[in-house]
């Protein structure tokens, strides 16, 4: 009779010997001899608690709701292994706290014992976890940055308090609020204050959340500080193609020239040339706009024997800005 049975449904192979289906992982298997790895297939129905009864059931419930409270339900079936092997529910917290899931979701511990700092107990770890969060969440910082347990782990090891956390996040409040109002205010437009807050907590880690938004405000403050109003589109899309604030300052000097200029023009030609179309030009060589510009400069040449207020603009703006083409910057 085969010792092991594979459920058709699930692809999953257990050992069946003890008359108790238990799941046998990859690693368990591949180390099974080849010549004892005969099983049936058959659907498999698994009781929960792998047999067990009584006062062993209550002790691997206790224990598999302690692993929930922590995030290590993974670890459910290594408990079941081990309370069927008639340990404790002590003894099972014990070993469990030799396996890799447990190490890794503990992480700070290693460092602080090596640190001569006392190890946090479980209960201890997750409530510094939870001050943290809710020093984060009071903050207003966005959901993604610092809401997973390997992101406090430097904090804990360094035995971080979370009022020291409330400290430097305040501390980066402040930094946020002596930058430029320009800045400030166009951010404010799209973005919240956490957002900023956690760029200046923390460039590294908010890069991927917010850097851009940052680069974006920056784009939006040039552009205002040439009487130009942008949306967040327009200003992620600069920052998304690389203008830095130099290249936005210059450009936006540029934009509002043409639209000055180009303004007038319509209203005397007809025709339209927006300033999203002077920014797509300038900015990103966008030809279609640049055509719109050129028939503007073509009837006022026509106009005025052969000279064009618009006509040589972009070729100068494009130029200092390094756009040769449609897409570069």
């Amino acid at each position: 009779m085969a010792n092991y049975t594979r459920d058709p449904g699930t692809g999953r192979i257990y050992d069946v010997s003890t008359g108790v289906p238990r799941w046998i992982g990859p690693a368990e298997w591949a180390a099974v001899p080849a010549s004892a790895r005969h099983y049936v297939s058959q659907p498999i129905s698994i009781d929960p608690f792998g047999g067990l009864t009584g006062t062993t059931r209550d002790s691997y419930v206790a224990v598999t709701a302690l692993l929930k409270q922590y995030g290590l339900e993974s670890l459910a079936p290594t408990v079941l292994g081990l309370v069927q092997q008639n340990y404790s529910s002590d003894t099972v917290t014990l070993l469990l706290q030799d396996t890799p899931a447990y190490k890794t979701r503990f992480a700070g511990n290693a460092a602080r014992i090596k640190a001569d700092l006392p190890a946090l107990s479980p209960a201890e770890y997750l409530s510094v976890e939870s001050q943290y969060r809710s020093v984060i969440s009071a903050a207003g910082l966005p959901k993604s940055f610092y809401d997973q347990p390997s992101d406090f782990q430097s904090f804990i090891e360094g035995d971080m308090s979370p009022q020291e956390l409330n400290d430097r996040v305040q501390s980066a409040s402040a930094l946020v609020n002596a930058q430029d109002p320009t800045v400030r205010a166009e951010f404010a437009k799209f973005y919240t204050h956490g957002d900023m807050v956690a760029y200046a907590l923390d460039p590294v880690r908010a890069a991927p959340i917010v850097g851009q938004q940052v680069q974006a405000a920056q784009v939006a403050a040039s552009a205002a500080s040439q009487g130009l109003d942008i949306n967040a589109m327009t200003a992620e899309q600069l920052a998304g193609a690389g203008v830095t604030a130099t290249q936005a300052q210059q450009g936006f000097g540029n934009v509002a020239q043409l639209q000055q200029v180009s303004s007038k023009l319509s209203e005397i030609y007809g025709g339209t040339y927006t300033q999203d179309q002077a920014i797509q030009e300038t900015f990103l060589g966008n030809e279609s706009a640049a055509e719109k510009r050129k028939r503007l400069a073509s009837a006022e040449r026509g106009q005025f024997g052969g000279t064009s207020a618009v006509g040589g603009s972009f070729s100068a703006a494009a130029n200092s800005l390094g756009v040769k083409k449609p897409g570069a910057v």
